[in-house]
């Protein structure tokens, strides 16, 4: 049944995408893995090593960081690409292939845009040591400096590791740039951080000039550049090309549009758009192209990792520091084990957003870092879908099913001090329906609740909409109402089989 419908579904459609509408963390995984069956082409074209995923090989649990999440279909000659917008880091490319490889899996069909720009030594080291003296909360992976360094076109690209003597020239010019901000950091700290395996171990450092130029030139342009020789393509060239010959392409979202640089939570962003346009761009495709947006929902509730306004969080600043923390699964699931219900239940926010999490598993794929839990914010999803279109996916319904009560925010009440905000005046005690994306007032903004009864039983062994609970398709109708949207799939369970496409 479910089969013939998502047939008839994708039968109009032969470019989708499948981003996310919160701060990431929303199953975007699972819809890619779904629609790798019916792709030919999977690009992902923004973000890069900052965010985790799973994929299981060879029975054993993996989390991959840059390669694809469809990667696993390459032997049935699924075509994987990393675009031109992603912040390209070849070392853990190379780990993540080599782990591929001794699983014996094929990853003949991967492609790599040689337009992608380069991690260098340098962007890993700063963002480190920055963001103990910042606490952003960055994976540290070099990101933020790579995209600051592509903006001001400073960056290089993956193209220039096939040319030793134009990387050379590139690289030394780019470190002389930046030598002003070497000189300055601890050479002690440097060399700590430099130690680590993400930097080869310590063969970059230089004890005068903190980085050693010919140690990354031979690096770059000498192993990564002799194992990844054959994966690299023109993007827009072999995208037109895959169009031309009616070929399926799904491009694949990283983190989430409340991250997004151009739209997200201020000062508390990724560093690259995920919003649709975004993606696209990175792609190697225009907007226009893309026939239809898996907005990706996580329901009823919403998480967060990392610092930043979060108006639905259960237990507020306690729950954001006590996250920021390092609290780990384990250290969470020994001090909780067996209270779930009595977590759900609590006259305590704090506790409250605990249960949520563990019903939910909202923990980091790779640190088992604790992700900040609360109730959907409708509020903030209207504005997320302005940029990333009116389809919604809702992922992880099944999660909720033994609250008594679902809450939606639907509004906000200001308790800052009198603020202007877009050609407006915002006053203490003022009720907004709007999403201000500047955290200074986000902060002071608490959610006004509509609630809703909870449905209590079992729902993901469900297949049909119409058999989902009358309390379920209320809070969909609702949702549809508020954001002007239309829901097209509920997902009941993690497995691709409990997938309900609403059509």
């Amino acid at each position: 049944m479910q089969k013939e419908i998502f047939k008839k579904f994708m039968s109009d459609k032969q470019v989708v995408a499948v981003t996310c509408n919160q701060w990431g963390d929303t199953g975007k995984g699972k819809l890619v893995d779904l629609l790798s069956n019916w792709a030919d082409v999977i690009i992902r074209g923004t973000g890069g090593a900052n965010a985790g995923h799973t994929i299981v090989v060879d029975g054993q649990q993996n989390i991959f960081h840059l390669i694809p999440s469809g990667i696993l279909h390459d032997q049935n000659n699924k075509i994987n690409v990393l675009g031109r917008g992603v912040a390209f880091d070849p070392r853990v490319l190379i780990e993540e292939l080599d782990v591929l490889v001794q699983a014996g899996l094929s990853i003949n069909n991967l492609k790599i845009s040689h337009q992608a720009p380069l991690i260098l030594p340098y962007h890993l080291l700063v963002d480190r040591i920055s963001d103990k003296q910042q606490k952003i909360g960055t994976t540290g992976r070099g990101i933020g400096p790579l995209y600051t360094d592509f903006t001001a076109r400073h960056s290089l690209f993956v193209n220039d590791i096939f040319n030793k003597e134009v990387f050379r020239e590139k690289l030394t010019a780019f470190l002389q740039l930046k030598q002003s901000i070497l000189n300055k950091l601890d050479k002690e700290q440097a060399k700590e951080v430099l130690n680590h395996p993400h930097l080869e171990n310590g063969i970059y450092f230089d004890r005068e000039n903190i980085l050693n130029i010919e140690a990354i030139v031979e690096k770059y342009t000498g192993q990564y550049a002799d194992r990844l020789r054959d994966y690299i393509v023109d993007l827009e060239e072999f995208t037109t090309k895959a169009k031309q010959d009616d070929k399926h392409i799904l491009l694949e979202g990283a983190q989430g549009l409340l991250l997004s640089i151009d739209y997200g939570t201020t000062k508390f962003q990724t560093s690259s758009d995920c919003a649709i346009a975004g993606l696209a761009k990175g792609c190697g495709l225009r907007e226009s192209e893309v026939d239809y947006v898996f907005g990706i929902t996580k329901a009823f509730y919403m998480t967060r990792v990392g610092n930043g306004p979060f108006p639905t969080e259960l237990g507020g600043q306690k729950s954001e520091l006590y996250c920021a923390s390092g609290n780990t699964k384990d250290e969470e699931l020994s001090q909780y084990s067996g209270q779930v219900d009595k977590l759900l239940v609590s006259t305590d926010e704090f506790e409250q957003g605990v249960g949520m999490r563990l019903l939910g598993n909202e923990y980091g794929a790779t640190t088992g870092r604790t992700r900040r839990a609360g109730w959907l914010d409708l509020v903030a999803l209207k504005y997320a879908m302005q940029f990333n279109g009116s389809h919604l996916t809702l992922t992880k319904v099944d999660v909720l099913s033994k609250l008594a009560k679902i809450k939606l925010a639907v509004k906000y009440k200001y308790t800052g001090e009198d603020i202007f905000y877009a050609g407006k005046k915002i006053t203490k005690g003022d009720e907004l329906d709007f999403f201000p994306r500047f955290s200074e007032i986000l902060y002071h903004c608490q959610p006004i609740y509509r609630e809703f009864d909870g449905w209590q039983e079992d729902i993901s062994k469900i297949e049909d909409y119409n058999n989902l609970p009358i309390q379920v398709k209320e809070i969909v109708d609702f949702i549809e109402d508020y954001t002007n949207g239309k829901i097209d799939v509920v997902s009941v369970g993690p497995d691709r089989g409990q997938t309900i496409f609403k059509i």
